[in-house]
This record gives C-alpha cells, structure tokens and sequence, in this order.
C-alpha cells in the first residue's frame, strides 16, 4: 500500500506516461469535468449567503460580515473570473484522477460536511489524509513549496483546511486525524508539492473559533477595517492593501476609495495627497 510521501513522485512518473494511467481514468476524468461544466455554466452563480467551512478563517472580519448578510452587494464575478475558476476546478479533478492513477487511495471527493451547523466540502482524503488540491500562480506556489503559509496566509487557507480536518475526527475514511496537506499546482509551470500542516494547536481551539464566526456574522458589522498602506515609498498616498484589492465588497467597505489604471494594472487609492498622472474610472469598472 503506497502512502502520502510518495505522491508527488508518483504522480510524476503516471504523467511521464511510466504506467498507471488507463482509459478508466480517462472516462472518470471526463464525466467528472462534464459534471462541473454543467454545474458552473448552465445558469448563473449565486453568491454563497451563509457561513462556510472555507470561509470561517477570513482574515478580514468585515469580509465575512458581507459575504454572509449581504452577499447580493458583492461586485459579481466577471466571465474571465468565472472562467479561471473552472479551469482551477479542471486542474484539481486531473490531479486527483492522476493520484489515483497513481496507486494511491483517493476517497471522499467534495464530500458535504457539517460541524456546529457550519457546512462545506473538502477537496479530498488520500491515503487517509484530509487534502485541499490548490491551483496557484508561481508567486503563490513558493509559498506552499518551501512550507511558508503559516507566516504569509492572506487568504486564511490554514483556518481553512484545519476545519476539514476537524471536521474529519469521526470519519473512517481519514486515519490521519491531526495533519493536513495542501496539493499544490503551479497552473502555469505545471510543478507540484505537497505541503504538510501538523494541526494539533488549531484543532484544540477550533470550536471556538467556529462559535466566535457564528456570533459575529450574527451580529452588526465590525467597525474596524484592514490597514491602508503606502502606494510606494516615494508616494505621500495611501492605497488598500491586497486583500482588499481583490474583494468583491471593497467598494462598500472603502467608499472614499479611487480606483487609478498604472501600467502594472489597477491601482486602489485612499488619502490621495498628490494626483496621479494615469487614468481614472469608476471602481465599477474592470
């Protein structure tokens, strides 16, 4: 029986075409993609208006408050959101069809989960470890291959996969009941890395950090902010940090904000002290 340590190196060798691979997987594979395409596409996606699983560990409270109370205020996701998102889907169904191919036991794909009333699905367990299949950009992969998203996790991935393992302390399928790994996907290189989390210390207070999610979305919306930070060292202006650049609430939650086209892309400015000499638009705009 093959266990975790040997999965990356395993599945390197299905790919390289050294065996593993057959047309089983590959009618699994596409029934499962077929599946997705016809969830994803055959209406419009409705923003999630309730407390998840993934979404408990949200760095940002105010966030969180939002997405559960008022989801509809959202800015909507445009199609090449949309369309990035299924092509991360993709990549997570070929990987984990590729583990399997591999020898290893892959079980409980997007099984529903419920813990104090808190739903969610994880990704999947193998070999008895619960699992979070992650597509990522380069910059983001180097944090997952050199075991750095304790330090750098803006996004809240840690609160997230530690739920599934919580959530995972009565289930046969996971034997591994204290450690946690994310499969990571350089979507654009194609490298691969298993990032292991021992979860013992987030396990002990987890349930508190699931009563204190449900008591806050439950009650007003937070008062406090994310820190602005400064456009540049030369610049006296002030602009929303990253997190904030990529939420869908960000107009609600910094009305005061301006929205600036530099050549790197759009720029988010607050407390604009000296005028840029780049365009303008609305923060409707994309």
């Amino acid at each position: 029986m093959k266990t975790i340590d040997t999965l990356i190196a395993d599945m390197q060798e299905v790919i390289k075409g050294n065996g593993g691979w057959s047309g089983l997987e590959g009618s699994i594979l596409g029934h499962n993609i077929a599946l997705m395409a016809n969830k994803r596409f055959s209406k419009p996606q409705e923003p999630r208006g309730y407390l998840s699983l993934s979404s408990i560990g949200t760095p940002c409270k105010r966030k969180l408050w939002y997405k559960v109370n008022t989801p509809a205020e959202g800015k909507p996701l445009e199609s090449n959101a949309l369309f990035k998102f299924f092509y991360g889907d993709m990549i997570e169904e070929l990987a984990l069809t590729i583990a399997m191919a591999a020898g290893h036991d892959v079980q409980g794909q997007q099984d529903r989960l419920n813990v104090h009333g808190i739903k969610g699905h994880r990704d999947a367990v193998i070999d008895g470890m619960t699992i979070d299949v992650k597509s990522c950009s380069p910059y983001a992969f180097k944090k997952f291959k050199e075991g750095n998203l304790r330090q750098d996790d803006p996004f809240g991935y840690i609160s997230q996969l530690s739920s599934y393992v919580y959530a995972g302390q009565d289930d046969d399928k996971v034997t591994d009941k204290t450690h946690g790994a994310f499969l990571a996907i350089d979507k654009q290189n194609g490298h691969m890395c298993l990032d292991v989390y021992d979860f013992t210390e987030e396990l002990r207070t987890k349930e508190q950090e699931m009563l204190e999610a449900k008591e806050l979305v439950a009650g007003d919306i937070p008062d406090e902010r994310q820190k602005k930070v400064p456009q540049s060292k030369s610049s006296p202006n002030s602009k929303l940090p990253m997190m904030c650049s990529y939420c869908e609430f960000k107009k609600q939650c910094w009305p005061e904000a301006r929205k600036f086209i530099y050549s790197t892309g759009p720029v988010y400015l607050v407390d604009v002290r000296s005028e840029p000499k780049v365009p303008e638009v609305s923060m409707d705009e994309d």
